[in-house]
């Protein structure tokens, strides 16, 4: 495996605000990938795994979570550094009076504008214009006086500079299979226009004309047939609505008529789609195919049988497993640097989990510089595909060992407790699988010290107020633990 690094990540903080409570999410990461390796994230719900990966894309909600410290670089490239975002919140909150806080300057805003009102009637003006130009003014000083914000304003430039410097490369060099496939594809889209648009985005003009070529191909394709069942049911229904509001007569003239019209309307329009599909220039058509094609490919590398009807299906037509496989299909489609799988086997059979686990693993063998996050829970799927693991709890790295270090010889409880936890078919005798006693804590209820010291078997008495560092016990093997801290000591 090669050791240039491809990501680096020093002292990584996301916080998300609740109510007048900070929950530390990620509270100090320090960690790297490596060019060509796959590494897998491991530890409960709750542990911050999800949080740190879309911590590195800066897809943090905000508010109320925010990037709040530390420095991410991909390539050599800084993509976030907390200095600057901690000169931004140096910056006065207000331009005026920063003195004034909550409720005080709410306050004092409201008596200015009594103050100017009450000036302003006892002045001699008449007509409409002096009035709405005195108001408009009180309002102007007012807002500049007590509200204009300076920070407001930097922490706007700040964003839109680091949005647009993360947009030139996520989904481009950096990709994520994301957790939850219900709900990250858009139900008003084709699957197809979807992956059509992970290879090529597009403009909302792009969109009509797609629109125009898959409709018009679906009417040179499909059967006479079923035309002329939409034609009859067309006539059909205007028929029926024609008679209801002229009260059923049964004139012969006015039913054929009503017929006849119901009839010309799928016409009219296929006529119409046909006739914008023509006006489109071929080398958009050509551009077209050629992206369906890619599209058809990647969805049949994924296992979704009959891909070209596929393309054209909406997700609700697609299972979980099937929106899934889409997903993955979305996030391989530029052959990124980084994908980023946070659990993309969850909703798949054991059949399909080995067939996208294996195509993972070979897009990255195709790219010798690139590499794959691989947070799951399953420890047989680390076991089997990654090279180095790093096992979270608390929003901390508690244990990062290669993979066979990790599963030979743990060093960490909270480590020792999962692999533990796991059933070994092949055991001769039946034994009670052990345990992690308790529950993971409220992340706003989290100890002072080591943050798995409320479940641990082995914890000394300052575990509960001292937080241990992450040392390196032997080459390439970090534990975080005061066990190994009094060894090395």
């Amino acid at each position: 495996m090669s050791k240039e690094k491809l990501v680096e990540v020093r002292n990584l903080k996301t916080y998300f605000q609740i109510g007048n409570q900070t929950a530390k999410a990620v509270d100090g990461l320090d960690f790297d990938i490596y060019k060509g390796e796959v590494l897998g994230i491991v530890g409960e719900s709750g542990s911050g795994k999800s949080v740190t990966s879309l911590s590195l894309i800066q897809l943090i909600p905000n508010p109320p979570g925010e990037v709040a410290e530390g420095k991410i670089r991909f390539k050599g490239e800084t993509l976030f550094d907390g200095n600057e975002l901690k000169a931004v919140k140096a910056v006065p909150q207000y331009l005026y009076f920063n003195g004034l806080t909550g409720a005080r300057r709410h306050i004092i805003a409201a008596l200015f504008l009594v103050l100017w009102f009450s000036i302003h009637s006892m002045l001699p003006l008449a007509g409409f214009i002096p009035h709405a130009t005195s108001i408009a003014l009180a309002l102007t000083v007012m807002i500049t006086l007590f509200y204009e914000s300076p920070r407001a304003k930097a922490m706007e430039d700040f964003r839109e500079k680091l949005y647009r410097r993360i947009r030139e490369i996520r989904g481009r060099e950096i990709a994520m299979i994301f957790q939850e496939p219900m709900t990250s594809l858009n139900p008003v889209y084709t699957v197809g226009l979807q992956i059509i648009e992970a290879l090529k985005p597009k403009s909302v003009f792009d969109f009509l004309r797609d629109a125009v070529i898959s409709g018009a191909n679906s009417i040179r394709t499909s059967t006479f047939a079923s035309k002329l069942r939409v034609v009859a049911l067309f006539g059909g229904v205007i028929l029926f609505f024609s008679q209801l509001f002229q009260g059923w007569t049964f004139q012969s003239s006015a039913m054929v008529s009503a017929f006849a019209t119901g009839a010309l309307i799928p016409g009219v329009f296929w006529g119409s789609v046909l006739l914008l599909d023509r006006l489109i220039p071929k080398a958009y058509h050509q551009q077209y195919e050629t992206l369906f094609a890619e599209g058809v490919q990647l969805l049949r590398a994924v296992g979704i049988s009959d891909p070209e009807k596929r393309m054209r299906d909406y997700p609700h037509q697609f299972s979980g497993g099937m929106r899934q496989r889409a997903m993955i299909a979305m996030a391989l489609a530029k052959h990124p640097s980084l994908l980023i799988a946070d659990e993309p086997t969850t909703a798949l059979d054991v059949t399909i989990q080995a067939q996208i686990l294996e195509l993972m693993l070979e897009i990255k063998n195709k790219q010798n510089d690139s590499a794959v996050v691989l947070i799951t829970h399953d420890l047989a799927v680390v076991a089997e595909t990654c090279e180095r693991v790093m096992v979270m709890y608390g929003g901390k790295i508690q244990e990062v060992a290669a993979v066979n270090t990790l599963f030979e010889a743990p060093k960490h409880p909270y480590t020792k407790g999962l692999l533990h936890s796991i059933p070994r078919p092949t055991q001769e005798k039946r034994e009670r699988l052990e345990t992690i006693r308790g529950m993971v804590p409220s992340i706003l209820n989290f100890p002072a010290g080591c943050k798995f010291c409320t479940r641990c078997d082995e914890k000394l008495e300052k575990c509960e107020t001292i937080e241990p560092d992450l040392l390196e016990v032997e080459p390439g093997h970090f534990v975080r633990c005061h066990l190994f801290s009094e060894v090395k000591s």
